[in-house]
């Protein structure tokens, strides 16, 4: 099977770090393949707060969510450690926009793993994906 091809920018918008708890650790030792996707979810809440967006109604009568989610592994991270999250937002279209991620160690930079998620703004009465407004574009553009 072919892995997943994530294509990442030269620079990331936002920055955050955070230490690996014994939450984050399986049973082999080091950080488990579940508690990536949890810290990618805090990377994305981060950023989102950083930029003044909200998941829940980014603008009234709306809201965001995940489409789609694809993660390349490249190492092992262990208790202790503190693992830099970068995310910048980027593939925008009419109804959403992708946020790329590059997880890494603090100290030594080695890069444990990247990865994408796809968003929808959607609005959750009709069921059914909707214009994102031009407001939250431009917020999450950084402009």
């Amino acid at each position: 099977m072919a892995r997943v091809s994530i294509d990442l920018p030269e620079n990331f918008d936002f920055v955050s770090e955070t230490p690996l708890l014994v939450s984050h650790i399986n049973a082999g030792n080091h950080l488990g393949n579940d508690s990536v996707i949890t810290l990618l979810n805090e990377a994305r809440a981060r950023f989102l707060v950083s930029r003044q967006v909200s998941e829940s109604v980014p603008a009234p009568g709306l809201t965001i969510v995940n489409a789609d989610l694809a993660v390349n592994y490249l190492s092992e991270a262990f208790y202790g450690e503190s693992i830099g999250m970068e995310v910048s937002a980027t593939s925008f279209h009419r109804c959403g926009f992708d946020l790329v991620y590059r997880l890494s160690e603090v100290e030594s930079g080695r890069v444990v793993a990247i990865a994408k998620t796809a968003h929808l703004v959607i609005d959750p009465l009709a069921k059914r994906a909707a214009d994102m407004p031009e407001a939250v574009r431009v917020a999450l553009q950084g402009a």
